[in-house]
């Protein structure tokens, strides 16, 4: 599954990178550490609004959700969304009709299963440039505070041969979306079936890891910070 990002981006190489302004650009806040629990806004690309970067809230609540209870207990089951039961599950079935986004983003975290230790790892691509996840999005009404969340998802999908040796036991990936691939998939007038087909693991050839050091478990540490995507060599030292 695919929790923690990296969005350490400032706002001028992603404007440069989609060629649209980031709105709200005074909210924006780049960071090598982003997880979905925290329900931090990230930057993302709407079908809505595809000549602009908006802010939204990781952890998707659907339109037709009834209350704020529900709204704060379903929004943490949404972080990401299965390729494989998109369209069946309630949750995502219209949003893949017509709510889809793209997360920006420049990396992402997994744990590799060691025995009963758990590795931390750094995912990028071998360029180390922005790329997108396919998303999906919806946008809520909070009927007692009349607030609008916008929120969303990160669609997951089967791993390709790296992943399966990093996410070693479920062996999922999120769905990384080649350059040409992200308007055709803001693009729903395009046939459901064929924008299904992009829902697939990307090359893993144009993808590096490496094991990073447990600082992204260390509570209460400072984690937005270059260490945290530094490698960190486990072969001469005992798993802690």
């Amino acid at each position: 599954m695919c929790f923690t990002i990296n969005v350490n981006i400032i706002r001028e190489e992603m404007e440069r990178r989609f060629n649209i302004p980031l709105l709200d650009p005074d909210y924006y806040r780049p960071s090598y550490y982003y997880h979905a629990f925290e329900l931090p806004k990230i930057p993302v690309i709407s079908s809505e609004k595809p000549d602009g970067i908006e802010l939204y809230q990781w952890g998707l609540i659907p339109s037709w959700t009834r209350d704020e209870e529900y709204a704060n207990d379903i929004r943490y089951k949404t972080f990401n969304a299965r390729s494989e039961t998109i369209t069946e599950k309630p949750s995502f079935r219209n949003a893949i009709r017509s709510n889809r986004c793209l997360v920006i983003s420049k990396g992402f975290y997994e744990w590799q299963t060691v025995g009963k230790e758990k590795l931390p790892y750094y995912i990028h691509l071998s360029d180390e440039k922005i790329f997108t996840f396919a998303g999906l999005f919806d946008i809520w009404t909070n009927h007692r505070t009349g607030e609008i969340l916008k929120t969303f998802s990160i669609i997951t999908t089967r791993a390709n041969l790296l992943m399966e040796k990093i996410h070693n036991v479920k062996k999922r990936m999120p769905v990384i979306l080649a350059s040409e691939d992200e308007k055709r998939w803001l693009d729903t007038t395009i046939p459901l079936s064929e924008s299904l087909k992009l829902l697939k693991p990307f090359s893993e050839e144009e993808m590096e890891a490496h094991t990073i050091s447990r600082l992204i478990t260390r509570r209460g540490a400072d984690k937005n910070v270059p260490d945290l995507v530094k490698p960190f060599d486990y072969s001469n030292r005992p798993l802690l």
